[in-house]
């Protein structure tokens, strides 16, 4: 049982990791092969010393399950390797998911207008042109720097298809970064207007506009 343990946590934690899914086929099975040498070596060791220890024991009182070391070691093996492919299961589910994010992440940066109902129509709105937005009521203002464009569509869906540099620094403000001219700690200013910065939201927010200015000065 040690053994099999020992086995199933260096399988898992570094063989499965380390080359099964860096797709390194060839060193995973070779070393895979290796590890089911030594540990079926090592098995048989402990195999012996607990039957010598077991001889002042009645072997026939014993489960059957633990008198068939082979039954038994098969079966712990098994779930080693049960747990393993659940691991690479799971990880590539999440591979998968990030590079749909990225793939999202890449799309929306790529965006260079939005469509949205202003008046009854569908109004182009550049996205480079837009300087932020504010929601009131039950509408939203779309602050250009060409005028306002007013609409019904709600701002957090307009943060999800907007490009990443839109950060949302307040329930009802969504500033493009690149176009701040001056920040404090519970403020942003944008064409020398000065928005409000939400407490829920200015971690992160003064974090991400204090390393777009590092990187534009």
């Amino acid at each position: 049982m040690p053994v099999a343990i020992a086995t199933s946590y260096f399988f898992n934690l570094f063989l499965v990791p380390q080359y099964l899914e860096a797709k390194r086929y060839f060193w995973f099975a070779l070393y895979t092969f290796y590890t089911v040498v030594v540990s079926v070596f090592l098995s048989g060791l402990i195999a012996m010393a607990a039957f010598v220890f077991l001889t002042d024991f009645n072997w026939n009182r014993m489960s059957p399950v633990a008198g068939d070391i082979l039954q038994l070691g098969v079966i712990i093996y098994f779930v080693a390797i049960l747990f393993s492919f659940i691991r690479v299961y799971r990880s590539n589910l999440e591979r998968d998911a990030r590079i749909a994010a990225l793939e999202e992440a890449n799309q929306k940066n790529l965006l260079q207008t939005i469509t949205v109902r202003s008046n009854r129509e569908a109004v182009s709105i550049s996205v480079d042109d837009i300087l932020y937005i504010e929601s009131l009521a039950d509408y939203v203002k779309i602050n250009t720097l060409t005028g306002v464009v007013i609409t019904k569509e709600k701002i957090s869906g307009l943060e999800k298809m907007l490009p990443e540099w839109f950060i949302r620094i307040h329930r009802s403000y969504l500033v493009n970064k690149n176009k701040v001219e001056a920040f404090g700690h519970d403020y942003v200013k944008v064409q020398a207007q000065q928005l409000p910065v939400g407490r829920k939201y200015k971690k992160e927010a003064l974090e991400r506009i204090n390393n777009n200015k590092e990187l534009t000065s």
